[in-house]
């Protein structure tokens, strides 16, 4: 009995291991059509300790953006990787992002942005490019969802294809 205990402990304290530093490397991007406001609203849930590191990675080692302190800055900062990383286009034509806020849940940060004066989706072309933490993860994974019609339309989007097209 007292065998079976400690295997039952070792394995539990590895598997809380590997699901302390998820394994799997993935963002979720939600993009909401919504004509009351003729915007596109749009979340991402990101993996806070990804968007550190790829923050890190731009020179700012002693970042910890769930800090208060300087939500200013590290509002920029989240905002400046996220329009560097993340475009749409509606028929060829890009759009601009704007920012919205951010909001943390244990180890998500959920980032809120917009794009406005879009008036009609009907018969366009939506074409995205989503890069987010490519540049640090070979396996990574941008999962978009796009509600913009009765169907909803998902693109996997990933190192090897991150551009993709929905046509409404």
């Amino acid at each position: 009995m007292i065998y079976n205990i400690k295997n039952l402990a070792i394995y539990f304290f590895i598997s809380l291991s590997v699901a302390q530093s998820h394994p799997f490397h993935a963002t979720i991007t939600s993009f909401n059509c919504n004509p009351n406001n003729q915007s596109i609203e749009i979340t991402i849930k990101l993996f806070t300790n990804d968007l550190e590191s790829v923050l890190k990675e731009e020179g700012r080692s002693d970042l910890r953006i769930d800090s208060e302190s300087n939500r200013t800055t590290i509002d920029s900062l989240i905002f400046d990787y996220i329009k560097n990383n993340l475009s749409l286009s509606l028929n060829d034509k890009r759009r601009k992002i704007l920012w919205v806020g951010k909001e943390f849940e244990n180890d998500i940060t959920w980032s809120y942005l917009e794009f406005k004066n879009v008036k009609n989706i009907s018969g366009t072309k939506i074409s995205i490019e989503n890069k987010l933490f490519l540049e640090l993860f070979d396996d990574q994974l941008n999962i978009c969802h796009f509600y913009c019609s009765e169907k909803p339309e998902t693109l996997m989007l990933h190192k090897e294809n991150y551009y993709g097209e929905i046509n409404f």
